[in-house]
């Protein structure tokens, strides 16, 4: 052994990645030691298979050590590329090993797990709408839109909370259409629309007519009862057209 020879020793090791299918990505190794080491990677305790073994492989082992793939493969039968990941460095005097590294791959399903639904609230009164985004990894944040426009939270009366839009105090004009917005690194899924409603408030007063005279508090009560089944044969038939309106528009 030559006094300057060493043995190798790992100075950067490689970092966990999430990555998106298709994307190119990185894994980071640096060794030291003298003679200079040779480095190899291993996936699951398996040699890595790189373009020095076949060049037509899209996983490039640079100069400086790292592991570099040219894309991500990724399929529902076969997963190439994802597992834990360590780079062994060697030369004559002994070799250095790197700490565990994972690879995985990015996901957002399709299907919202929970779509919102349509509110009908009278003005003054609080909304809620609901959703619950689809299966992801990184787990999806949400945002909502009203009318194809983005909420911004900033406003009072406006609290987002997991999957939840709670808007305080509604007005006319928060009447719309929403829709709820979950996204992660591999992209973004909308929900369903759901149709917020808001009517003005409905003020009932039993107060008779100037000409109506009452004999005794049970007619006055009757009066009452009469004018609520009115209110209601009006409610009735106006959620009645409502929802017609929707599947006509559906």
């Amino acid at each position: 052994m030559r006094q300057e020879d060493s043995p190798p020793r790992i100075v950067e090791h490689p970092s966990d990645l999430i990555v998106s299918k298709g994307e190119p990505a990185t894994l980071n190794c640096k060794a030291e030691g003298r003679p200079t080491p040779t480095v190899e990677w291993y996936k699951d305790a398996e040699r890595v298979e790189t373009d020095k073994d076949d060049p037509r492989s899209h996983r490039m082992l640079l100069p400086s050590g790292s592991l570099f793939f040219l894309r991500i493969v990724h399929g529902r039968r076969s997963k190439p590329d994802e597992g834990a990941y360590v780079c062994v460095a060697r030369n004559y005097l002994g070799e250095a090993v790197s700490r565990n590294a994972s690879l995985e791959v990015a996901l957002l399903r399709d299907d919202f797990r929970q779509n919102p639904t349509d509110v009908v609230v009278a003005a003054g009164e609080p909304a809620i709408l609901e959703c619950v985004p689809p299966r992801g990894h990184p787990e999806p944040t949400i945002y909502w839109k009203k009318d194809k426009v983005r909420i911004d939270d900033k406003d009072d009366r406006i609290t987002i909370r997991g999957g939840k839009l709670m808007i305080s105090n509604t007005r006319k004009s928060d009447a719309g259409m929403y829709i709820c917005v979950g996204t992660n690194m591999v992209g973004e899924r909308d929900s369903e629309t759901a149709q917020v409603t808001v009517f003005g408030k409905i003020y009932l007063s039993c107060s008779p007519e100037r000409n109506v005279v009452f004999n005794d508090v049970a007619e006055r009560l009757l009066y009452c009862i009469f004018l609520l089944i009115m209110l209601l044969k009006v409610l009735t038939t106006f959620l009645y057209q409502y929802n017609d309106h929707r599947k006509y528009c559906r």
